[in-house]
């Protein structure tokens, strides 16, 4: 009996072709699940290298545009950004009125990516938050005497004092000049003077609006009555409070102005000014014009009288009548009232790209 066999059996060839075409669609599955997972850590971490710098950006953007003291707490967005928005939080951890140490701040900028693909709906936009500490550091001001005058200074009486030794017990620099004026325009009792010298006033060049003396004043007085430099916190007729005071203010007067009491910060008067008896201002007076005091009154830090002359107008004496006046240099309320006035600079060393976010 002869046993047949067929080679070509029917059905076999079909399972074969389903296993094949399943291994190739796991093979694709695999492969797309792998290209979509790179695609998405890449497109994480592109997002994360986006909200850094936009975090960044926003924090260089805030340093780049302070044009004064920061107050002791404050947010500023900025929307513009490229690839984002940036929120800068600006929290102060030690002020500078209270003690002559800089004030300290902790400034923290958080970006938020807005530029990038997601290949999830319900992914968030990536964040990033950067931060450092920085210092208001105060801009040196450049001081001639307690009592500057580019017009000169006409004392009448033997009484008071124009006094350069440094009134400020907690941590005292060294004597300047009691008076400083150009040649030739101090009249009057020179027996007020005192510091160094301490019997002459500084003479500090020539006078008048073609002298020497006007640029020998470093102040920028025609940026101070534009308003461009030292901006007001308070202009008259408004006064501050004896609370807002303890701030140390700018204020300032356009014009003439009669002081309407006491009162400490930096005092700008674009006119002249005229101080009554009783009176007393700590920290620094700019006055454009003439300063006329009467009866007993004082300055404790530096005065700075005839800055007009800077700016090509004729200015008489400042006249110092009989009385008790005192015009004394105190370097701590001149420290207290120039914190406003300065930049803001980062801690070397202060600035770190994991600070906690909330």
């Amino acid at each position: 009996m002869s046993v047949s066999v067929r080679f070509n059996r029917k059905g076999a060839t079909l399972p074969l072709t389903v296993l094949l075409l399943a291994l190739m669609g796991v093979a694709v599955a695999i492969t797309y699940g792998r290209i979509s997972s790179e695609r998405r850590i890449t497109g994480d971490s592109r997002a994360q290298l986006g909200a850094f710098a936009v975090a960044q950006s926003g924090l260089n953007r805030y340093l780049s545009l302070v044009n004064g003291k920061p107050a002791w707490n404050q947010t500023v967005t900025y929307n513009d950004l490229p690839g984002g928005t940036a929120q800068v939080d600006v929290r102060q951890l030690r002020e500078s009125t209270t003690t002559f140490l800089p004030a300290l701040y902790a400034l923290t900028s958080r970006g938020t990516y807005t530029g990038g693909k997601r290949f999830d709906a319900l992914a968030p936009a990536a964040e990033r938050t950067v931060g450092t500490y920085a210092l208001w550091t105060p801009a040196p001001f450049d001081l001639d005497g307690a009592f500057t005058s580019l017009s000169g200074i006409n004392k009448l009486g033997v009484a008071g004092q124009f006094n350069g030794t440094d009134n400020c017990a907690a941590s005292p620099m060294p004597a300047i000049p009691g008076a400083a004026v150009p040649n030739g325009t101090y009249t009057g009792s020179t027996a007020p003077l005192d510091g160094n010298p301490p019997d002459d006033p500084d003479y500090i060049g020539t006078g008048g609006t073609g002298g020497t003396a006007k640029d020998e004043v470093d102040i920028d007085w025609a940026g101070i009555v534009a308003g461009t430099v030292l901006p007001p916190n308070y202009v008259s007729p408004t006064w501050p409070t004896a609370a807002q005071f303890a701030n140390w203010p700018v204020v300032k007067a356009n014009g003439d102005l009669s002081l309407p009491g006491s009162g400490k910060g930096i005092l700008i008067v674009t006119g002249n000014l005229t101080i009554n008896g009783g009176q007393q201002w700590e920290g620094l007076v700019l006055v454009g014009g003439t300063v006329t005091s009467n009866g007993n009154n004082s300055i404790l830090g530096a005065t700075v009288s005839g800055l007009n002359v800077k700016l090509g107008i004729a200015v008489p004496q400042s006249s110092i009548t009989n009385g008790t006046k005192i015009f004394r240099y105190d370097s701590c309320n001149l420290t207290r009232a120039l914190g406003s006035v300065g930049s803001l600079q980062r801690v070397r060393n202060g600035w770190t790209d994991n600070w906690a976010s909330y």
